[in-house]
């Protein structure tokens, strides 16, 4: 599917993100396409949404690679974590879902909350 999303898809999508946001407190969150397309976004602090994008698709196509060449089956999450902050990238079909937080105190609390929505998010961006 094309990033041309009917404005229900996308008010959709923006609700998840909103929600995710409030399940684990995260400063933002996004779904772009595999070419890092901004497809939804939504951020508290005044994140760069294309900067987030286009540097959170390399990295999830580096980790596909990864996962494929050791044989670990199909790639769920990636994780990034600095020490002032976090990133967690979620494969969702041909998208991603992006998550990222200066708190390191709820990295596993994010990584559990993303997880539980990627299925309704992959749903909405099929158009079912």
């Amino acid at each position: 599917m094309s990033i041309d999303l009917s404005a229900s898809q996308k008010k959709q999508l923006v609700r998840i993100l909103k929600q995710i946001s409030l399940g684990c407190d995260l400063e933002a969150l996004a779904v772009v396409n595999a070419e890092g397309i901004k497809v939804a976004f939504f951020s508290e602090k005044g994140t760069d949404p294309d900067l987030l994008s286009a540097v959170s698709s390399a990295i999830l196509s580096t980790g596909k690679m990864v996962s494929n060449n050791l044989a670990h089956g199909d790639l769920e999450q990636v994780l990034i974590r600095g020490e002032e902050g976090f990133t967690i990238l979620a494969s969702a079909d041909e998208y991603i879902l992006i998550g990222a937080s200066r708190d390191l105190h709820n990295v596993g609390l994010a990584m559990q909350v993303i997880k539980r929505y990627v299925p309704e998010a992959s749903e909405i961006l099929s158009g079912h």
